[in-house]
Formats: C-alpha cells, structure tokens, sequence
C-alpha cells in the first residue's frame, strides 16, 4: 500500500464508525456500509444509530417508581420506562456475548424470524454462526425487512426456559410466573421490528442501546410491512411536524420500557451486540381472574 492510500485509510477510519474493505473488478474500494449486499461507496445516512435521541417518556429510577407505584397496576394507560440499577445482574452475565454461547450446549441451534411488520419467515442456524454475522454486519436503511434476519421469540425449547427462569420479573401487578411469557432477544446494529401491534408488557435492554418509538392504538402510523424501522427513521420521521412525532425513547442496559395495550410500537437496535428480554402480560386475563374470583366469594358468602 503506498503513502497517498495509507493516508487515505486513516483519513476514512476518522469518519466512519464501522470499516468494510470491499473487493471488487476495479480494485479495492472503503465503505461505511456494513452490509455485503450494498453497492461498494460511502453511504452517509441522517439517522445515526451512536448518536443521542429524542425521549418524551416519562422516566422513573427504580426508587421512585417503587414509591410512586408500589406495582405497575393492570392495563396503564401510557408508556413508561423504570430505571432499574441492573436488577438482573446475573441474567445479564448468562446473556453476554460470551456468557450467551456458554449458555448452552455447542453447536445449539436457533430460529431466525424476518424482521418485518408479520415477521413471516424462519431460518435455523448456529447460534455461534448468528452471533459471528452480527458482529460483522449492519442492518442499513434501505434493507427490506422481510429479508432482514432477527433472533427475537423463538425461545420455546427447554434450554431457553432453563435460562429464562434467571430473569427477574418487572415490577408490575401481574407479573407472576403464571400470567406472563418471556421473549429474549439479539439483534445487531439498525435491526429492530417494523411497525405492529399486540397486548401489553416490558421489554427490558440487557447489552447494548435499543431505541423504542410509539404510537397510541388510534394513531396508526404510515409505514410498509417489508421496510425496516430504521428505514422509517431515515425516510418518514423527518417529514413530521411536531404534533405528529411519536413517543420514543433509547433504554440504556437495565432499563425497562412499559407498552400499553394495542399501542403501535418499532424498535431499532443501536449497538452491534444489542440483548434484551421481553415480559408480555396478560392482564385483561387478570381482570377476568380477579371478577371470577369475586363471584365465587360471593356465591360462597351466601
């Protein structure tokens, strides 16, 4: 390599968080793309993963959760975010990048689900082998999700509830072995779930930052099912006006975000190693439970 092109090398590690070294017919070429998909240039994107974003959701340490609410009581009615002071410590050291591979026997398997709005498409592999490819590759803006692969809820063998049974539950009413199910979750940097909706729970980020935006259920937000969230980001976010920005937020490690029910709700992933364990109540269950209960009190009185 001579002079003029190591200079140019160090010139483009100042300005670009992430280096691929491309090959192709003309010679080699540097690209901030992370994806071997993507033509061999610099992209320059306006929505930057590093950077610092936007939070209007309310924000409660641990200590001042506790006193405000003792426990989150059933079906509340906004988003919130409790700052938690690494409450589960032990399960993030099981869920490291090293601890995860430790976890489990060698050549485990995992399933893969495909990012978009259904998340429709399968893939098994290694869990070594995905924890390699994330390391190495980014989802950028314009990938379409429906081809983008993501590990998140597939965890229904009992090697995933032999680990899962280490996580400590969020504090909320419901929040019991018999009226919740846990998700856990890895994704690399600009992966995340385009827009969707389902019931209430937590979503808890364990390694790595995960930026989280939300609409109410009668809100309905603009997007299609087969782009990213982070295309929506790049492409729709910056259009808005100020009434019509959505709730959003960045959980830092140990941080838990609270959705409400039917609430429309994408995530982005911001870091290349980027854990997180999800707890989905069923507190509409809860209230039926609790009027059930009551009526055989009553039944019984008389």
């Amino acid at each position: 390599m001579n002079v003029l092109r190591k200079w140019l090398v160090n010139l483009f590690l100042l300005h670009c968080p992430i280096l691929i070294t491309s090959l192709n017919k003309g010679g080699d070429e540097l690209s901030c793309a992370t994806n071997p998909n993507e033509d061999d240039h610099v992209v320059s994107y306006q929505w930057i993963p590093e950077a610092e974003h936007p939070c209007n959701i309310q924000k409660f340490p641990i200590t001042n959760f506790t006193s405000t609410f003792g426990l989150l009581p059933p079906l509340h009615h906004e988003p919130i975010i409790i700052q938690t002071n690494d409450r589960n410590k032990i399960f993030r050291r099981l869920t490291s990048s090293e601890g995860i591979v430790a976890s489990f026997p060698p050549n485990f398997n995992i399933t893969l689900s495909s990012s978009n709005s259904f998340s429709e498409h399968r893939r098994s592999i290694p869990l070594v082998q995905y924890l390699e490819e994330i390391q190495k590759t980014e989802t950028v803006p314009d990938a379409l999700s429906n081809e983008t692969w993501y590990f998140f809820g597939e965890n229904h063998s009992k090697e995933w509830k032999d680990l899962l049974q280490n996580y400590k539950l969020p504090p909320c009413q419901t929040c019991n072995n018999e009226l919740v199910a846990l998700s856990f979750g890895i994704g690399n940097r600009g992966s995340g779930v385009q827009w969707h909706v389902h019931g209430p729970g937590f979503a808890e980020a364990l390694w790595g930052r995960k930026h989280w935006i939300l609409y109410p259920e009668n809100q309905k937000p603009e997007f299609h099912p087969d782009y990213t969230s982070r295309h929506w980001m790049e492409y729709t976010y910056k259009t808005l006006d100020q009434k019509s920005l959505p709730f959003e937020c960045t959980l830092e490690p140990g941080d838990i975000i609270y959705f409400p029910t039917e609430w429309w709700h994408a995530t982005i992933n911001l870091d290349p190693y980027t854990s997180f364990v999800s707890t989905f109540t069923t507190e509409h269950d809860y209230f039926l439970d609790l009027n059930s209960r009551k009526k055989q009190k009553t039944f019984q009185f008389r």
